[in-house]
């Protein structure tokens, strides 16, 4: 990366933070690996609203189920870094589907734990919100269209029972070992029906893991967060429609606009084919 900007330089003076190697950027963030007193932390400085609505989350949490922080101001964030030696993503692939899977529920299922804070205590999106891309997107494409409409029926009757304060993101990549525990980073900051949180992970780290380990893992899922399979196909199916929504006009398509609506049409013909109100289905080959 380029030199560190000015604020990352103050804030590393000021929280006492010995760089670690090199900082990097992404296009929403600027981080800086580092030390203080002998512990692995990340400073990190949001570079959009998104960035720092999540910081906001990750400290509301107090470290149950997501990274500790530190110390924060509106930008910037000081937390522990995780220095653990596993990787889902490399579990996923090394025929570890199953594990990997079952962290990645623990850890949204030990968010979830928390009662929603109250009005203005944590900034939150409401899924609604959040869906609005896909609601208003007009398209021919069938997939799209079913998507936008599972989400407009499951949005509108989604019981106060089921809200929770959601990740928004939870997958391979953001689960990390942390030693002695998982433990998640970046969140988006929202609020809605819990099973959301799960649709993600049905569609990482890669087109082939996703496709190939689908029945497996929603039924897994469904069984260790107590989310009836069909209601989760069909939250999955709406986040395949937004992912989708999200990534028309790209340049470059990336592998989820391959994958979103491969891992949709195939809970689309399971529900078609299936008997919903049996709350059961299964997933062809």
């Amino acid at each position: 990366m380029n030199e560190p900007s000015a604020e990352m330089r103050t804030r590393l003076t000021a929280w006492g933070v010995t760089p670690v190697g090199t900082g990097f950027s992404t296009p929403s963030s600027e981080l800086m690996p580092g030390t203080r007193g002998g512990e692995a932390v990340m400073l990190k400085i949001a570079l959009v609203e998104e960035e720092a609505r999540g910081a906001t989350l990750l400290e509301w949490w107090g470290g149950h189920g997501a990274a500790r922080v530190l110390a924060r101001t509106d930008r910037a964030t000081l937390m522990v870094r995780a220095t653990g030696s596993r990787d889902l993503t490399v579990m996923a692939a090394a025929g570890q589907d199953a594990a990997a899977t079952a962290v990645l529920v623990q850890a949204a299922l030990t968010l979830h734990e928390r009662t929603p804070p109250s009005s203005g205590e944590v900034p939150l999106v409401a899924l609604r919100d959040w869906f609005q891309v896909l609601l208003t997107t007009r398209s021919d494409d069938p997939v799209l269209q079913r998507a936008a409409e599972q989400a407009e029926r499951l949005l509108a009757t989604t019981s106060p029972a089921d809200v929770a304060v959601l990740h928004g993101d939870i997958h391979h990549g953001n689960v990390l070992d942390f030693g002695d525990r998982w433990a998640a980073i970046d969140p988006k900051g929202l609020i809605g029906h819990r099973a959301f949180d799960f649709a993600n992970i049905l569609c990482n780290p890669t087109e082939t893991a996703a496709l190939d380990n689908l029945a497996a893992r929603l039924n897994t899922i469904s069984r260790q967060a107590s989310i009836d399979p069909v209601t989760l196909a069909e939250w999955t199916i709406a986040w395949c429609g937004l992912s989708l929504a999200w990534a028309r006009g790209d340049a470059i398509p990336t592998w989820h606009a391959r994958t979103a609506p491969a891992v949709a049409d195939l809970l689309l013909e399971s529900l078609n084919d299936g008997d919903k109100s049996s709350g059961t289905f299964s997933i062809g080959a």
